[in-house]
Parts: C-alpha cells; sequence; structure tokens
C-alpha cells in the first residue's frame, strides 16, 4: 500500500483537481525541520525551527498553493508547522486557525530521542507491526490518536461542507488520516510515506485518497527518475514513527 500511495502513477504539472460533494481536505506535513535534520523524534517539543531545506520549502509551497482558494486554513498549534504556512498566509493574506486536534503525536518519554537510539528500544519492532497495542510510556497511545485525527477531520468537514480546507500537520496524523480515509487497519498505516513539506488530498467523510505524499516542489509532478532512485533503506526509514525524521525531502 505504501508504494501506490506514496507515489503517483502517471506525471501531474498541477495539484489534482477533482470535483467533490464532500469536503476536499489538504494536509500538509510541515516542512523539513531541525529535528527532521538530526533524526529526532520531535513529538509535541514546541521550540522546533524548520531546517534551512524547511525554510525554503515553505516559500515553494506559498507559490505553489497561490491559485487554491481555501475557505479555511488549519494548523498544529506547533512551531514548525507556523514557519511551514508563514510565506503562504503573507501572501495570501489568509489567517490560520490553530487546531490542537491536529497535533503531532504524544510520544512521552521517547520525545527528543534520537531515532538511532529509539530502534533499540524492545517495543520497536511493535510499535512498526502493531501500533493499536501500543502506548507510549507518559504519552499517547496510537488508538488514541487515531480517534483524534477522526475528530479533526469531522470538524473540518462538519464546519465546511463542499468546502476545500488546508491543514497543516504532522507525519504520524496525516499517516493515520490517510489510513481512515482508506478504511484500513491502524496497524498497518505505519506502511504509509509522508514526507516532510508534502500535501496529501482526501475527500471527507467519503473517504476518497485524491493524491499522497505530493512533494512541495512540485505539489503533484514526481518524475519517473525521481521515483527510481529510492533504496530499500531510503524507503525504511521514510515508513518509520514519526512519519520518517530523518531523511529530507529532496527539491
Amino acid at each position: 500500500m505504501a508504494l501506490t500511495l506514496a507515489r503517483l502513477e502517471r506525471d501531474r504539472t498541477d495539484i489534482p483537481r477533482y470535483a467533490s460533494n464532500m469536503t476536499l481536505i489538504y494536509l500538509l506535513r510541515h516542512c523539513e525541520s531541525s529535528a527532521n535534520k538530526e533524526g529526532i523524534l520531535a513529538g509535541r517539543i514546541g521550540n522546533i525551527a524548520l531546517s534551512k531545506l524547511g525554510l525554503k520549502q515553505a516559500h515553494q509551497i506559498a507559490g505553489a498553493l497561490a491559485q487554491e482558494s481555501f475557505s479555511k486554513i488549519y494548523i498544529s498549534p506547533l512551531q514548525r508547522c507556523a514557519e511551514s504556512i508563514e510565506p503562504f498566509l503573507m501572501k495570501s493574506r489568509k489567517r490560520a486557525i490553530k487546531e490542537p486536534l491536529f497535533l503531532e503525536m504524544d510520544y512521552g518519554k521517547w520525545s527528543g530521542r534520537k531515532l538511532s537510539e529509539l530502534r533499540r528500544e524492545k517495543h520497536w519492532k511493535s510499535i512498526q507491526s502493531e501500533p493499536s497495542r501500543f502506548t507510549f510510556p507518559s504519552g499517547e497511545s496510537f488508538v488514541a490518536a487515531e480517534r483524534r485525527i477522526k475528530r479533526g477531520l469531522n470538524k473540518v468537514a462538519r464546519s465546511n461542507p463542499k468546502g476545500k480546507v488546508l491543514v497543516v500537520s504532522h507525519g504520524d496524523p496525516i499517516k493515520i488520516a490517510v489510513q481512515l480515509a482508506l478504511k484500513g487497519d491502524l496497524d498497518s498505516f505505519q506502511r504509509i510515506v509522508i514526507d516532510p513539506g508534502s500535501v496529501t488530498i482526501i475527500d471527507w467523510p467519503t473517504g476518497t485518497l485524491i493524491g499522497a505524499n505530493i512533494p512541495a516542489k512540485s505539489l503533484g509532478s514526481r518524475t519517473k527518475k525521481q521515483d527510481g532512485g529510492l533504496s530499500k533503506r531510503m524507503l525504511s526509514n521514510r515508513r518509520v514513527l514519526g512519519g520518517g525524521t530523518n531523511v529530507s525531502t529532496r527539491i
């Protein structure tokens, strides 16, 4: 499932157009942060800024979304999400609504630690294969996160019937949103790839997936050469906890 979700089957020159009777939700994963670059599981740590690459992605997103008319823009309250959408807000003169339902998962005592270190934890394999059974020490369970994300999607859809909205969030919440849209099993959501600075589009509450993991530069265009350049190790890193925090989207 991850390979088909991570790639559009044909090249596109713009964001996919789709006539919807429900609510089109554009899910933007925040651009590359300093934690992403350093391979750290940031969780809900608030004072994490974008990296140099992330700032570049944010400006590219502002240009790519310039022609999009969103009825509302919702963002996770964390700094890296605000910085990711700031250039677009300035350009479009729009305001964003902070929505805690789209916060990153609460990784509890795992927050702020290196992924290379966390891979040695005894629960690592079960988190990847059976996340529905796991609760982070002093943190959130994947089941609770799934309920939270579903509430967020429903809230957005109720407030914007037949509208088009932008939600700026994080890797795991967006992966969970895709899994919910496809009516999949929570234990398989870790197979979905969502890179920093990418856009995923769903129709809610029908659960139609319009496009997934569309890179910041093109927001819809991904060449065969780019797709063919993924090694097994790179793909594995991008599937990990946190949405893949130690691999940057090339732009």
